[in-house]
């Protein structure tokens, strides 16, 4: 019988289901935020918050926590991430639902770490993309114009905001 078990199965088998709420765990705690869907983003919240609250009741030194959390994420530099952020008094989990997926209509939800900060990019880059060659700059003074070759046909470049499409939810099973 199955009476008040309050795992979510997710249509997987329990080594599935381990592999794949760690893999998540390891990418909202790398880059900040995860997009899946919204039953996922429920357990990937559940074990999220488990895990910060063990490392905030915890003393400083704990080291059954520490091989805990090196079995879970399995990298020296997620562990001491996940310390930082669940020291952290402010730290907190949202889920906000973005919509729903074109292909099976399942509702896709974005799981953040509130107050977190991601990967830095550098301001140099590196040196492979997008470093300009020193042929490729042309310089032009203020008196003259441009002139237009083949492929500028004098056209501006016009930046526009891509907004997200908002996409209503199908009201019948076959999507009809």
């Amino acid at each position: 019988m199955y009476k008040r078990n309050s795992i979510k199965k997710l249509g997987r088998t329990s080594s599935h289901r381990k592999a794949l709420i760690q893999n998540q765990l390891r990418s909202i705690i790398t880059s900040g935020k995860v997009k899946t869907s919204s039953v996922k983003a429920k357990v990937l919240r559940g074990e999220l918050e488990s895990i910060l609250n063990r490392v905030r009741v915890s003393s400083e030194g704990d080291l059954s926590l520490t091989r805990k959390l090196n079995e879970i994420f399995g990298n020296k530099d997620l562990v001491k991430k996940v310390m930082e952020i669940g020291r952290k008094k402010t730290a907190g989990i949202t889920v906000k639902k973005v919509g729903f997926r074109i292909g099976d209509n399942t509702q896709m939800s974005v799981v953040e770490i509130s107050g977190f900060k991601g990967k830095a990019k550098s301001a140099k880059g590196d040196g492979k993309k997008g470093e300009k060659k020193e042929a490729d700059v042309v310089e032009t003074k203020v008196g003259e114009e441009k002139k237009k070759g083949i492929l500028n046909l004098g056209k501006k470049a016009v930046s526009k905001k891509v907004e997200p499409l908002k996409r209503e939810r199908a009201r019948t099973r076959s999507g009809i």
